[in-house]
């Protein structure tokens, strides 16, 4: 393990390795999240949000589509 850290048995092996989706944001700043990292290769992707699903879509051409 890097740093002299001892792997979490609930952790994954690999996700030291693994950039962060979220890094903590500078206080006033938004949080920033890598499209890559949400999608994953997928082109959709659903978001709960209070109860209600929303699907994320990225189009061909580079656009993100929400619909409920």
């Amino acid at each position: 393990m890097a740093h002299g850290r001892t792997a979490s048995p609930s952790a994954p092996a690999h996700a030291e390795d693994e950039p962060p989706l979220a890094r903590p944001p500078r206080p006033g700043a938004d949080a920033r999240v890598l499209s890559e990292a949400l999608f994953a290769g997928r082109s959709t992707l659903t978001i709960e949000h209070e109860g209600t699903q929303y699907i994320l879509r990225a189009t061909r051409s580079g656009k993100l589509i929400l619909t409920k």
